[in-house]
Order: structure tokens, then sequence, then C-alpha cells
């Protein structure tokens, strides 16, 4: 076991009973480390002193090219812990930002058990991860990295999703130490806390308090894992890690993501909200703010850009965070931008900014931690130290607080204004049915088939089904039609009637004749029942007179009447005649003399003038 700490010598590292071979490239590193930390020390004596300037320019020269020969290695800006524990906690699924209002976080969780050598340096290593099945739109990311290696800061690591967006976790962190990142779950929202002045921050990769044989868990990375969100996380992601210096290695024996998804993206509005007025930044050691009300955004933060109007000379005095209405705190920038003034004098800070950047590299410009700044020039667009992503879900409505802490004397500036750009989201909020749809049925059909418009709905809500789709056949009443959304379970629904309009058809009987009977004044008259048909069940007919009714001598006319379930008739009509009685009386006889006397009267009616 080496002991790691730069102030031991040479010669406490070989008392370890280290053979000279296995110890001479630790030896060399730790006494880089520190000549580095002389050098830094040596400068801060100069800072101020004008006339020295050339001096401390030459110190400087030194102090970056033993940078250079380290892999980029600053040890001014590492932490190298022999007492105080490091923070440690297990692997697990850790929980995603709230989502937007109306949406479902989908967590899918894939390994790689492989082990990749790493051998001693310079050299580059990769594994991949394929991913299937999650959902198209990536919310969050955490990595976690099973990680064996001796002498932390050798190692630059990178994970590249399918998309080709590369994320830098850690370059030149973790001193000295062995074995830091075995296990250390990488996410964006690991540190919520660490408001400057500070000297450690642990939760932060660039300023954890490392401990030997102690895993560093959980970390924000270098670079935002923020840069991935949006992208479809289906495919091929990669870790490269680089060894950019000999002498130590080890083994990548696993890593994980934990990747949650939207089903789509949500729907965005941005504002953005300023406050213009310049505070001073005193020669330090001092702290200053400023804030910024917003009010009347949405409630759950998707994206946040921060603009810094920020004359400074000798950047590297500055701690700068911001704080948002719900307390969490990300560090923007801590001792980056060395000697060099008013770097962040229009300043963009953004976790998408820097999508390239792939290990081995010594600088990388976008990143803060990693980028080549100059005099007097602006370094923009920045990908901040911590992560912007730490604030998504929050509602953004209140006060957000920029701090910034000047550590040392000899310099100062002004923040002159200070402005963020908000973007919030809605998932699926808002479904809208169509008005109720009314119509008459189909000829011949108890319904009617029916095209109704379609239900309107946000963009994020996904596929809008219907129960009773659009094209069906509706039966005759009402129907109600619900409708939903495949994100964010809303629903709304409304009524389809169609009404029966077609009249049924009803044939009578043929005419009917009887006779009287004898004796009797009426005649009880039965008849078939007329034949009726409709398109809707439940149709009858009523005659009048009834069948089995008395009917009179003389024709009748019988009215039927067919009425269906909506209440629409039809008639037709037949003759029931009931005929008269008429009896068979006999011709009486007539005797002689009564014959003769017809005859003479018939005579006599014929001839009425004779006698």
């Amino acid at each position: 076991m080496k002991l790691i700490c730069a102030r031991f010598t040479a010669a406490v590292v070989l008392g370890l009973g280290l053979s000279a071979g296995a110890a001479a490239a630790e030896i060399d590193k730790l006494a880089t480390y520190a000549q580095m930390r002389g050098i830094a020390a040596e400068q801060q004596t100069l800072r101020g002193n004008a006339s020295a300037q050339s001096r401390y320019a030459e110190l400087q020269s030194q102090f970056d090219a033993l940078k250079a020969s380290m892999g980029g290695d600053d040890p001014t800006l590492m932490y190298e812990g022999a007492s105080a524990q490091a923070m440690v906690v297990p692997k697990a699924v850790r929980a995603a930002p709230s989502p937007p209002t109306g949406m479902t976080v989908t967590t899918t969780t894939v390994t790689n058990n492989t082990p990749v050598a790493v051998p001693t340096g310079p050299a580059v290593v990769t594994s991949t991860i394929n991913v299937a099945g999650a959902g198209p739109y990536l919310w969050d990311v955490d990595v976690t990295t099973s990680l064996q290696p001796t002498f932390a800061a050798d190692l630059d690591i990178t994970i590249q999703s399918p998309a080709g967006t590369i994320v830098t976790l850690t370059t030149d962190n973790g001193a000295g130490n062995d074995d830091v990142f075995n296990g250390t779950v990488w996410d964006d929202q690991a540190n919520p806390a660490g408001q400057v002045p500070y000297t450690t921050n642990n939760g932060m990769a660039t300023d954890h308090a490392y401990v030997n044989l102690t895993l560093a868990s959980p970390l924000v990375p270098e670079e935002a894992l923020g840069a991935f969100r949006g992208e479809d996380p289906n495919g091929t992601w990669t870790i490269t890690i680089s060894d950019d210096l000999a002498g130590d290695g080890g083994s990548l024996n696993a890593w994980t993501l934990d990747l949650f998804t939207l089903p789509v993206a949500p729907i965005n509005t941005t504002a953005t909200f300023s406050n213009n007025t310049p505070v001073a930044v005193p020669t330090g050691p001092g702290v200053v703010t400023s804030t910024i009300a917003v009010s009347g955004a949405g409630t759950s933060l998707t994206a946040l850009d921060l603009t810094t109007a920020l004359t400074h000379t000798f950047s590297a005095d500055l701690d700068i965070t911001l704080q948002s209405p719900a307390g969490t705190v990300v560090t923007l920038t801590t001792d980056n931008g060395a000697g060099n003034d008013n770097t962040y004098n229009g300043t963009n800070w953004d976790d998408d900014v820097n999508a390239a950047g792939q290990v081995p590299y010594t600088t990388n410009d976008g990143v803060t931690t990693d980028h080549a700044y100059v005099n007097l020039t602006t370094a923009t667009p920045l990908v901040v130290e911590e992560a912007l992503s730490a604030f998504m879900g929050e509602d953004p409505n209140g006060t957000w607080t920029i701090t910034i802490s000047d550590d040392l004397a000899g310099d100062g500036g002004s923040l002159d204004s200070w402005s963020l750009d908000i973007t919030t989201g809605v998932g699926c909020a808002n479904l809208t049915c169509p008005a109720n749809v009314t119509a008459s049925n189909d000829a011949g059909m108890c319904g009617a088939i029916l095209n109704y418009p379609a239900p309107t709905a946000d963009a994020a809500c996904g596929a809008v089904t219907c129960d009773i789709a659009s094209g069906s056949n509706f039966p005759v009443g009402t129907s109600t039609v619900t409708c939903s959304t495949a994100v964010g379970g809303l629903s709304c629904s409304f009524d389809v009637t169609v009404n029966d309009t077609e009249v049924p058809v009803v044939t009578c009987p043929a005419d009917i004749a009887v006779d009287q009977i004898p004796g009797l004044p009426t005649v009880d008259v039965t008849y078939p029942p007329p034949s009726v048909s409709d398109n809707c069940p439940g149709v009858a007919a009523a005659c009048n007179p009834a069948s089995g009714t008395p009917y009179s001598v003389g024709t009748t006319t019988t009215t039927c009447t067919a009425t269906d379930a909506s209440n629409n008739t039809a008639t037709c009509a037949f003759n029931v005649t009931v005929g008269a009685f008429i009896p068979n009386t006999p011709i009486p006889s007539l005797s002689l003399a009564g014959a003769i006397l017809l005859i003479l009267l018939m005579v006599g009616l014929a001839f009425p003038g004779r006698r």
C-alpha cells in the first residue's frame, strides 16, 4: 500500500518497503506536486507587488511546464485528506429530479460487468453499454464506476452518448489517492449545498477532500451530465479512460447507467430575468451577493443559463455560487482563470456548451476547470464547475442569489449585471374533447356510422385514444365517449346522440266481408294483425276498431297505427263490411174468385178509362 501525501518525502516513501522500481514513478509525481505547491506559494507572496511581476510570470511559466508534465494535474486545486473521512454513500438507484407537471419518469438501469484493464499510461481504454427499451427523452442520468486505479489524478474520464455528446467526469482529480472512484455515483444533484467561501466541498469532483483507499461518492462530475438531457438514450454509450502518466494503472471492473426518461419532450417556455445594479467586489478576503426576483415563470425548471458581466483582476481569486429559491447551491467556479483579468465579463454559463472534448486533452475550452484562459478575454460559453442541472425540477419563482467570494487580497472588481434565462416545462396539462354530436340514424340502421372531430391535447400528452373510435357505428340513443392521454393520465368525455327519425312500415290485412247474424244488431269481427317492421326493435301496432270488436251492419274502415320506440308512427287501413239479414217468405195461394178479382184489378189499372 502506498501512502499518498505530497508532504512526504521520497525517503519516507522508500521507507515503506516499496522497491525502488515500483515506487520511482510515484516518488517523481509526489516530488513534482511538492515543487508545484512551492511555486504557487511563492506566487502568492508576490501578489499585488507591481515590481515583482516579471518574477511572477517566470514562476507561472515554470508551474505551467510542470503541470503539463503531470498530464494537467494542479495540486493547488486538489485535496488529499489525511484524517478527515470523505463522504461515502453506497450505490443505489438514485431518484431523478421531479419531472414537469403531468409527466412520469421511467427508470432504466444497465450495467457492463466485463472488466477492462487500465494500463500504466499514457494509454486510453474504452468500455461500452448498449441501451435498448428506454424512453425516448432523457430527463436525467447517473453513472456509477467501479474503478480501481492507483494515483487517481492520472485519470481523465469521459462518457459519450449514442448521439455523440461527450461529458467529462473527471480530469486530474483525486490527487495521489488510490481507489477513490471504486463505486462512485456521478450525479449532477449530488451536492445541493456548498456555499462559498470554502476550501473543500465534498460532493464535487473538483473540490472533494479525497482520502486514500476511501470511496468518494456521490460526486458531481467535472462537466454536467445535464448535457445529455433531451437525447434518445437508446444505443451505445461509451466510457473512455485516459491514464496520462506512467507508473500507475488499475482496472475498470464495471460501470452502470441509471437512465431516467420521459415518454415525450415537455413543452418549454423561456423567460429572462436580470439585475443591472452594479455590486462592488472588494479586494479579499470578502463576500458579496446580488439577487434576482423571479415571478410569473412556470413551476418546473427544465433548463437554466446564467450570464455574468463581472470585471475582476486575477480571476483565480474568485469563488462564485448560485442559489435557487429552494436553497440549492451550485458552484460556478472556484479558483479558475489563473491570473487573467476580466475573463467572466460576459460569460454565458450553460450545461450544454461543450459537447465534444474527448480525452486525452490538456485543455478543453468550454469547461470551466479546463478552459485555456486568456488575459482580458471573455471565456464564454462555459460549463459551470458544478452542474446547473442540479436545479432541475424545482419551482424557479422566488429569489435567486449569486454569491461572489474573493479569497485573496490585492485584486477586486465589480459585478456590473447578471441575468438568468429560465426555462420551465409542462407535460400533459391540457386535453379538450370535441363538442357533443347529434345526428339522425342511417337508413335501415338502428344507429349511424359517425366521424367526430379529434380531441386536442398538449404535444407532451402523446397519443390520445377514445374508448369508442371515430367512424364507429353509434346506436340510437346517447353514447358517452371517453378519451384519455398516453401521458399524464388526463381524460375528457363528450356525448354522441343518434336520433331515430325513420318511420316504421305497417301493412294491413285485406278487406273483410261478413253477414249479419239473424236477431243480432252487430257482428264480432276478428282479423289477422297487421305486419310491421322497423329499423329498430320495439315497434308495436294497434288497430281501431280492434280485432274482435263488434261491427255494425254496413262498411267500417279500420285504421292500424305502428309506433316505434322513438314514437315514429305509420298507418294503414282496411274495410270490414257487415251485410244485413234477408229472410225467405213463401207466396200465398189464391181461390178462383180471388184470381178473377186480381185479374180485373190489374186490367183496371192498365186501362183506367174503361168501364
